[in-house]
């Protein structure tokens, strides 16, 4: 019989994966029941404290100025308190309409873009709130939901 010899590298590796053995095999004891309980498809128990943190960043997620962000230290310097403004149609009226310059149109039957306010843009992309429908040779249509605009190149 044969006797195999190991190199040094080898030898090495044999060491960090029983290492990495060992460690598996001792976190499987310590989380038993949550490893058995996981593969069976059951749903495990979630402490508290994650609930709770969980349950925060959901709620920071969905609306960040309901929560409370003040604590024993006081209030955050940082933050910026902004009241809600109550809109009404006067308020509405004041609503500034976007502008738009169309600066360039690289037209191809599939695949055209254009140069809206220094922003290059194709067909489905949204510019302040409007929507780019079409790029035709020589304009570009867009669509906010109510109404439509076309822009046309007048530097031809």
């Amino acid at each position: 019989m044969e006797k195999i010899q190991l190199t040094k590298s080898q030898k090495i590796l044999f060491i960090i994966l029983g290492i990495v053995l060992v460690y598996a095999v001792f976190d499987f004891i310590k989380n038993k029941e949550t490893y058995l309980s996981f593969y069976a498809g059951q749903s495990t128990e979630i402490p508290a404290e994650e609930q709770a943190a969980e349950q925060e960043t959901d709620q920071l997620l969905n609306d960040p100025l309901k929560i409370d962000l003040t604590s024993s230290w006081g209030d955050d310097p940082f933050l910026i308190k902004k009241k809600a403004k109550k809109i009404t149609k006067s308020s509405r009226k004041m609503v500034k309409e976007p502008t738009f310059v169309l600066k360039g149109i690289s037209f191809k039957p599939r695949g055209s873009v254009a140069l809206i306010n220094d922003r290059i843009v194709k067909e489905g992309d949204v510019i302040e709130g409007y929507k780019v429908i079409k790029i035709e040779e020589k304009r570009v249509i867009l669509w906010d939901g109510k109404k439509r605009k076309i822009l046309r190149l007048t530097n031809i």
